[in-house]
């Protein structure tokens, strides 16, 4: 440094966040889906010997916790406690699911097909159809079909269970079943099982515009399936007579229909790595109530090991005592009773989690879960969750990353749920996906022969207070797949 010449050194305060081990392991475990949740416990038991699965049954402990959502783990580091009395070994059960305004209880999950079997008390059935109904249940394949001809499961029954049901009472009994839930089960085929689901929204259907867009979606997939199945959306077009936005729009809900509803809670694993496993699990009934469940799939209920737990024990009451080896036996015991305890605190606090925000996400879309019509959609953005939970935006961003909600048999991407917006002169929000709509009119109404630039949908779009650029016409027009100015006038 030359002479003369000195150096000003500044102290800045800053005010930095360091996140503890268990809140570090909550977030990973907030990024994974059901399925990767399961793996995740799969290899985290066989690292740490300390962490057991299965049901804690013995020594009169009880296997069920009430999960109280209101509690805030007090477990902030791995190294706060040294001990643990024989009741405050924690225990991880998981949640069979959570009623939307009730609490959220810790129970195995449902069998799919006892599921299915319970529901035939909810129909008023004589004795030879429940063993029919029962028997139809027993035939689904793992898409939730009956794809044997009625005729040769009338054989089977007098064949193998001395039951004599001719075709017409087994197809009775089959029309009861597919009155069952989820929707669509104990279809013959595809095109039936769509029907049934819509079928289905058809008879909850209170809205005008809306019913008529389901009847749309029901004309299509029985007059026109073959049509549907390689999209022709021009010969839909003509056929239907209804406007090529009308159509698209149609196609779009019957693509969210569920074409294997065996699947949605599906025992096999093998199964289920066959399809999407949703994570949430949301049913609405007729008079507007929903009901949120977390999905656990295969999620088995955690516990720490009493043998590790009490061997720990035992090592804190000779503390004065331990000779070199027996000191390291002692630390490596309580590294892996820590590790394992905050693995089932973390597990804990991500349900926790999820639930709150899927709470949180259907009351602010209610009116699109009620009725899944898209044009109930309201815009909404992970701050707006962040705000309705308490919880960081970067919580709410985990937990909608790679995640899926059934929704009445259709399955949805939470993400999305999350409409991204533009603001009109006025100060008003509008949907991004009402912007393309609205572009797509124009294109759609424009004289052929002379295609209207995307300068001059700007200027017709700023006319309607719609403030956007150029360079988003351009952008919305690709995703849409429509052509340039020029390419169109080529057409």
């Amino acid at each position: 440094m030359p002479q003369g010449q000195f150096e000003i050194q500044e102290q800045v305060e800053r005010q930095l966040q360091k996140l503890t081990p268990l809140q570090l392991m909550t977030a990973r475990l907030l990024e994974l889906s059901v399925v990767e949740l399961e793996d995740k416990i799969k290899t985290e038991s066989y690292d740490n010997v300390a962490l057991e699965e299965g049901h804690e049954n013995d020594e009169g402990q009880n296997n069920e916790e009430e999960f109280n959502e209101g509690a805030e783990s007090s477990h902030e580091d791995t190294n706060d406690e040294d001990s643990y009395g024989e009741d405050d070994i924690p225990v991880y059960a998981p949640s069979n699911g959570k009623s939307y305004e009730e609490t959220m209880p810790i129970g195995d999950t449902k069998s799919f097909i006892e599921d299915l079997k319970r529901q035939i008390y909810d129909f008023n059935v004589t004795e030879k159809q429940q063993e029919l109904i029962e028997f139809l249940i027993g035939t689904l394949d793992n898409r939730g079909f009956i794809d044997r001809p009625l005729a040769s499961i009338s054989d089977d029954l007098l064949f193998h269970f001395n039951i004599d049901a001719d075709t017409a009472e087994i197809e009775e009994a089959l029309k009861i079943l597919q009155q069952f839930e989820p929707a669509g089960i104990g279809a013959r085929n595809l095109q039936e099982c769509l029907m049934l689901q819509l079928d289905r929204k058809l008879e909850n259907a209170n809205d005008a515009s809306y019913k008529q867009r389901l009847e749309l979606e029901r004309s299509i997939i029985h007059d026109h399936f073959d049509l549907l199945q390689h999209q022709n959306i021009e010969r839909i077009v003509k056929a239907t007579h209804a406007s090529r936005e009308e159509v698209e729009k149609a196609i779009e809900g019957i693509s969210r229909l569920n074409p294997r509803p065996g699947l949605a809670l599906c025992e096999s694993a093998d199964d289920r790595a066959q399809t999407i496993e949703p994570d949430f699990i949301i049913e609405t009934t007729p008079d507007g109530t929903i009901n949120v469940e977390l999905n656990n799939g295969e999620v088995p209920e955690l516990r720490v090991s009493r043998d590790y737990a009490n061997q720990l024990k035992q090592y804190q009451q000779q503390a004065d005592k331990m000779s070199h080896a027996q000191l390291e036996a002692f630390e490596y015991t309580r590294q892996k009773v820590e590790g394992a305890k905050m693995f089932i605190d973390a597990i804990r606090q991500r349900q926790h989690t999820l639930y709150n925000t899927m709470k949180a996400i259907v009351k602010l879309q209610r009116e699109f879960i009620l009725t899944q019509d898209e044009s109930q959609l309201r815009p909404m953005r992970l701050v707006d969750v962040a705000a309705l939970t308490g919880q960081d935006v970067s919580t709410v961003s985990r937990v909608r990353k790679g995640k899926y909600a059934l929704i009445d048999g259709q399955l949805y991407a939470l993400d999305y749920f999350f409409l991204r917006s533009r603001t009109n002169a006025d100060g008003e929000t509008l949907e991004h996906r009402k912007i393309k709509q609205r572009i797509r009119e124009i294109v759609d109404q424009e004289d052929k022969s002379k295609p209207i630039s995307d300068q001059k949908i700007v200027e017709m779009l700023t006319a309607e207070h719609l403030n956007i650029s150029r360079r988003t016409v351009a952008k919305y027009r690709s995703e849409m797949g429509i052509l340039s100015t020029s390419e169109r006038k080529r057409v």
